[in-house]
Parts: structure tokens; sequence; C-alpha cells
């Protein structure tokens, strides 16, 4: 359409089945907005994102010559993409779409309030119509993607990684800040439910990475810097050995770096005795015909675990979370190990064996006469090392005995928890954090492997604790999804960004300290310098406009004459009405 084009407005009003419909009079909101100005259309559907709906849009522009949609639904976090498309489908450019969440904003949360709930979406209906008569076309911008992929973290997701990414075709660049690549998962002697050690796992792993022309690896290096946007993010490697620096440029980032076994300092007399030992190091101890004492090499005879340890501490930061893994390590170890000793306790808090296959594992242990004890997490075991012998007290929950055992060997099953360079990680790659330190996703259930940096996404432990298996899948998922990106040779990006005006703007530098995104900075080129917004990075959330003294930059898609018409659409109703209801 053309500026002069006289707004032509459609608005399509749908009941989600009951989700809106049951607390809304949708059929009274369409009449309604049907009286509204430049309003040439209205109607209500029963599901707009359906494909009848879908195809119920594209027909009414064509047949009404509309030039303006308004889908009141539910959240545009949803399917603003959906009905985006669809409107350009019908000949019209995506950004002269508005959509309305009559869903979360209004149904779900006034649901006792029929009444109330329709007079606030008409509401809401009256002020995106407005805000429609002055929407603008904005261009469509893409750029071009370098076809290759960085992976940091070179443990058992950073390898399945490269090795997917690489087998589609693509270059990949590995940093492992190790020496060696394979994680912790290297040292471990036996991984569930397959019975083989984590060498077995990763090691022809490795071999593969190693061997692939199209694998660039990295050990003991780290990332340093990251500049640039999705399909051309540059980026500096330093060895940690030699401080040698190297300059790439990718196209896209998956960030695998893991976890750290919690070191369970002050917990249980850890510190006591070489006979007391975390669960990671439990594994990592060399396969022999007999377990023997760290501390004097003799047979061990009793055996004792304690779970949650690090794990489901209200009011510990970082570790109020379960680790899951735990409960069917420690039963299949449990299981294993009692056919080389005499007697095996397990403590826990609770059994959460989830995995599939993983009840099998905690049943047969339980066939093989292990003991398992609940305790109270409010009262937990107290343990204590005198003369080199261990001695553990605990209440059992469940029979409300005060039990005594004396292991040979104490194992704490200790905590996932992020690397010690989470915090430097998430800054460099501007990666948010969720209440257990882990990386948090975009979306933990439609987005959970990217993240709120286009380009860049996540895998495995990085997110969150989870074994071998689920990070594996993880791994792939963020694999195909970079690949994707890198097969397209080009990637749209979004269109709703900063705009800076030259001639109002006077170089304060306001903008640059309060972008988040790092997507503005000075063009020095310009006489006199002005401020320069790199689109690619921009957000469009407005800080910038918001903080700007000069008032020189606009907010595409969100400009002042815009929003200031939703506002006097609310304030002053009677000018947003009259006409008859079609």
């Amino acid at each position: 359409m053309t500026e002069s084009e006289e707004p032509r407005i459609g608005v399509f009003v749908c009941h989600c089945g009951h989700n809106i419909a049951g607390t809304v009079d949708v059929e009274r909101v369409a009449k309604v907005a049907a009286t509204f100005p430049h309003v040439v259309f209205s109607t209500d559907e029963m599901f707009m994102c359906s494909d009848s709906g879908q195809q119920l849009i594209r027909d009414k522009i064509k047949e009404h010559g509309l030039n303006r949609v308004v889908v009141a639904s539910c959240s545009p976090r949803m399917h603003e993409p959906t009905f985006r498309r669809v409107v350009e489908e019908g000949g019209l450019n995506r950004y002269l779409y508005e959509q309305v969440n009559l869903r979360e904003h209004v149904s779900w949360c006034h649901m006792h309030e029929p009444e109330a709930a329709t007079e606030k979406a008409i509401d809401l209906v009256r002020m995106s119509v407005a805000r429609a008569a002055r929407l603008e076309s904005i261009p469509v911008k893409t750029v071009q993607v370098t076809p290759r992929a960085l992976v940091v973290g070179g443990g058992i997701a950073g390898l399945r990684a490269a090795l997917d990414i690489a087998d589609r075709g693509f270059e990949v660049v590995l940093v492992e800040k190790r020496p060696q690549l394979g994680g912790h998962v290297i040292h471990w002697t036996h991984m569930f439910p397959a019975d083989r050690s984590g060498r077995e796992v990763v090691s022809p792993m490795i071999d593969e990475v190693m061997d692939h022309d199209l694998i660039t690896v990295y050990t003991d290096s780290k990332v340093t810097a990251l500049d640039g946007y999705i399909g051309n993010f540059d980026i500096t490697i330093k060895s940690n050995k030699t401080g040698e620096e190297h300059k790439v440029k990718v196209g896209a980032v998956i960030v695998a770096t893991g976890f750290e076994p919690f070191k369970p300092i002050g917990y249980y007399a850890y510190e006591d005795s070489p006979d007391i030992m975390t669960l990671a190091e439990l594994q990592e101890m060399p396969p022999s015909d007999e377990l023997l004492r760290p501390s004097d090499g003799k047979p061990a005879k009793k055996l004792a675990f304690i779970g949650c340890v690090g794990s489901r501490e209200p009011g510990v930061k970082g570790h109020e979370h379960c680790s899951r893994y735990c409960c069917s390590a420690v039963a299949k170890a449990a299981s294993d190990l009692k056919d080389r000793v005499d007697e095996v306790v397990v403590l826990y808090q609770d059994v959460r064996t989830y995995g599939r296959g993983h009840e099998e594992i905690h049943r047969l242990a339980r066939e093989k006469r292990v003991i398992f004890s609940k305790y109270n997490p409010d009262e937990r075991p107290e343990v204590w090392v005198k003369r080199g012998k261990i001695t553990m007290r605990w209440r059992d929950v469940l029979a409300d005995d005060l039990l005594e055992f004396k292991p040979d060997i104490l194992v704490l099953a200790s905590a996932m928890v992020p690397p010690e360079d989470v915090e430097e990680i998430a800054k460099i790659f501007s990666l948010t954090r969720s209440s257990d330190g882990f990386f948090n996703p975009e979306h933990i259930k439609l987005a959970p492997l990217t993240t709120h940096t286009a380009g860049i996404m996540i895998a495995g432990v990085a997110q969150a604790a989870k074994n071998a298996s689920e990070t594996v899948v993880d791994a792939s998922g963020a694999a195909a999804k970079a690949a994707a990106l890198l097969a397209r040779g080009e990637v749209e990006i979004e269109s709703t960004v900063a705009s800076v005006n030259p001639d109002v703007c006077s170089s304060c530098h306001t903008c640059i300290t309060a972008c988040p995104y790092g997507a503005m900075s000075i063009d020095e080129s310009h006489d006199p310098p002005v401020a320069h917004v790199t689109e690619a990075k921009c957000h469009g959330c407005g800080t910038c406009a918001a903080g700007c003294p000069s008032g020189a930059i606009t907010m595409l898609h969100s400009t002042d004459d815009q929003i200031l018409s939703m506002v006097e659409a609310l304030l002053m109703p009677a000018q947003m009405s009259g006409g008859e209801a079609r």
C-alpha cells in the first residue's frame, strides 16, 4: 500500500475454543469493532490459527481490499509469526498486522468477571484498531550467513553437536578449555543403562572429531570475546597455555559448557577421610575385582551412599534444583557394587528414577538386598570420623528408628552445578541464567534450545542438570537448528528496530550506555559523528529511545504517533465509535 491510501482495517476475533469465549462475549466484541473508524470488516471465528481461520484472513483481504489486519486472539509470542505470514500471503506487508491478546490479558485473568472482561476486550481492540490505522510498511531485511559454526565445550554434548554439523557439510570450530576432549564423561567407569564406560562412549567420538576435515579443534583454550550478530559473529579464541589469540568468523554458536560436580566441603565429614568421596570420584576409580578403600588399599566390605548432597536445598543459592541423574546413578552403582561387598545402604530424601528403564535399575538394586533408608531433609544424617573409622547416624522416616552404620566407604551423590566460569561465559554470549545458575533457553517449551540472542543455541547441561542420554539428544537438536541456519545462506532479521535521526542526534553516548545488546555505536564517518544502529543486533526493546535526551531515536513499528493513538482511543472512546455494525 502507499502512504496516501485510506486505511481499510479487518478485525478477526478468535474464540480460541473456550479459552477466550468462555469468559469474553467475542461476538459482541466483533460487532462493536465493526463500528470503529476505518474498520470495513469484522467477524469472529472459532480458531483463527487453524487452516480455515488463516484462509479466512487471506480471503477477506482480497474480498474487501483490506490494507490492515487486527487479530484478537492469544499471545503474540505464540502466533504473531503465524499471522504475519498469513497477511504476507494475502499480499500485505507483514508489519501492517496488529495482534490483541484476549486470552492471557483478558479471559484468563478475569474469568470471574465476564462483563468487565468483555468491556476490557472491546477497549483493547479499539486501541489496536487506532494503532493499526497508523501502521506503516517496513521492508524485510536480511543478512548473509557465514557457513561456519562455533561449538563451545568439548564434552559429550559438544562432540555430538560438532559431528552433526560437520557431517552436514559445514565447517566447525570446537573450543575446549581443558587440555583434552571428553569432559567429565571420559573419566566415568560405567554409564547406565548400557553398562559401558565413559571412555568407550566418547573415545570414538573424539577420534571422529579429530579426524574430520571440517572440524578445527582448540583445546586448552577459551572464547574471550564475541562481536557481531546472527550469521556474522566475530570470535576471539585465546590459548590458556601460550596466550596466542585466533580470530574466527562464524554464523552460529552452540554453547555446551556442561557442569562441575559439587564439591561437598562442609558436608558429611567429606574432608575428614579419603574414604568419604563423591559419586563422581567413585566413578573415576579404576575398575578392579574388589572395591578398595583409598585410605589403606584394603577391600571394603560395607558401603553407604547419601543422596541429594548439595541438591534440593531451599535457601541455598544455586542448589535448589534436583540434579536428576543422582537417584538412577546411585541405584546403578549400588547394584553393581553389591556383588563385591557384603552390605550396601542408600540414604535418600526421595527416589526419582524418572528415565526410561531407570526404575528397573532401582528394582534390581533392591532385589540384590541393597538397603534403602529414607531420611528427613530437616533432620539430616550425622557423619563423623574417629581413628580413621566412619560412623553414620540417622533417623529412618518409615521405621521411625534411630539407626547407626559404620561403612568402610561413604559415597556422597553430589549435585550438578554450573562451571566456575559460567558468569564469564554468560557475559561473553549475552546469556541469562536461571535460579539454579544454568543458562536460560528462549522458552522452556516452545524454544528450549535457542536463546534470546539470535544465532546462539545452548545444549545439554549448559541449560540444566541432565543425564548423558538427554544431553546427546539436546546436542543433536541444537546442531540441527545451527545447520538449518547455516544452510540458508542469508537470514531475515527483525525490522522493528531503532532508527536514528542524524539531524537531531547530539552524539551524547547515552544510547550506547543504555543498550543491553551492544547494538548502538558512534558513526565517526558522519560529520558531525552521530549514533548508529547495528540493526542485526537490535532487539527493538526501546531502551535507547527512552533514554535519548534529544529525542533523536524512533522505534520503527512503535512510533510516538502509534502509541499515542492507542492512549487517545482508550481515554476518548466516543471518538472511536459510530456507524452501524457490519
